[in-house]
């Protein structure tokens, strides 16, 4: 039986929240979606996985051991890896969902984003313990996979694009290149900034020629939880800024709305 995904009346074209370490939440007309969210999702949620990271996988995997039949977009193994924990409508884009048309392009993530190993079961089991979780650390692995980049082409043509920390000082310039010819001139274009790599953001990120770049918060809840140090992103934003980009800092508790 297939998940039913909620839909609402929403009065905005687009709203987008960022509530805590990596997640997002695309607000609409219609179903929301949810970029890898830390609490773990409802029934009939949609979700998209950039990475199969403890941090950023732990909410999906809680909710299918629960037994709450979501809809995921991934990348294959990794919908895969999902299926032995609950009920999943796996979707692997390109994938068209509720009329949003969803694309995905793999990238080699950069040495600072690789999962720690002293940090799988931490990050699993310290923000809230209890049975299912700890089931969770003690019978599995968390899966191998290059993390992804995402567009998101709306019903009215409009394009977002997620590109995580794919700018890094060793992403490939082919990747780059290519990236650039399937997802540049979107009207949004998030963008992480890898510990130690904002100098590659700033030199690659207005190459995608965006309406706007929203500079994002992607990893300091992550970093502090594994007693890492942290640094600011607003940096990178009036660096942009000053090569005549319109960029905006996207803090975590902060949202954007387009009407």
């Amino acid at each position: 039986m297939k998940a039913t995904a909620f839909h609402h009346d929403y009065p905005y074209r687009l709203r987008i929240l960022h509530p805590e370490g990596a997640a997002l939440r695309f607000e609409r007309r219609g179903a929301f979606l949810h970029v890898d969210p830390t609490e773990p999702p409802e029934v009939g949620d949609t979700v998209i996985l950039t990475a199969s990271t403890p941090y950023r996988a732990r909410g999906t995997v809680e909710a299918l051991a629960a037994g709450r039949r979501l809809t995921v977009v991934a990348a294959p193994v990794v919908l895969d890896w999902l299926a032995g924990f609950g009920p999943i409508d796996a979707r692997p884009a390109p994938v068209t969902l509720d009329g949003v048309a969803i694309d995905a392009l793999s990238y080699t993530p950069p040495r600072t984003a690789r999962p720690l190993g002293h940090f799988l079961r931490a990050s699993v089991i310290g923000a809230r313990p209890g049975p299912s979780l700890r089931r969770i650390a003690e019978s599995t692995r968390f899966v191998t996979s290059d993390p992804q980049v995402y567009e998101l082409r709306l019903e009215d043509g409009a394009r977002l694009v997620h590109l995580d920390h794919a700018l890094h000082r060793d992403a490939d310039p082919a990747w780059i290149d290519q990236a650039i010819a399937r997802f540049g001139g979107a009207e949004w274009l998030l963008v992480g900034v890898p510990w130690g790599d904002a100098d590659a953001v700033v030199a690659q990120a207005p190459r995608f020629a965006a309406r706007r770049v929203l500079v994002t918060e992607l990893q300091k809840d992550e970093r502090r939880e594994a007693g890492l140090p942290t640094e600011l992103v607003t940096p990178v934003r009036d660096r942009l800024l000053a090569a005549g980009v319109e960029a905006h800092v996207f803090a975590t508790q902060a949202s954007y709305r387009f009407e």
